[in-house]
């Protein structure tokens, strides 16, 4: 993909992201602001809890 093809994509994507964020917000009659916080504070509740990706340490 060219460059200017990847920025049309990453537009594309984020007006998509705006949409649904839009639509959900006025259905719980929150801010896109509010919605979006209150997803990622859940999402990143969640991953402190029970980590998706294991780390493993290693000694240099």
């Amino acid at each position: 993909m060219s460059p200017s093809e990847d920025s049309k994509n990453h537009i594309a994507c984020a007006l998509l992201v705006w949409t649904f964020l839009s639509t959900m917000a006025r259905k719980v009659s929150q801010t896109v602001y509010e919605l979006k916080g209150n997803l990622l504070s859940k999402y990143l509740s969640q991953e402190l809890k029970y980590p998706s990706l294991k780390l493993k340490f290693i000694e240099l």
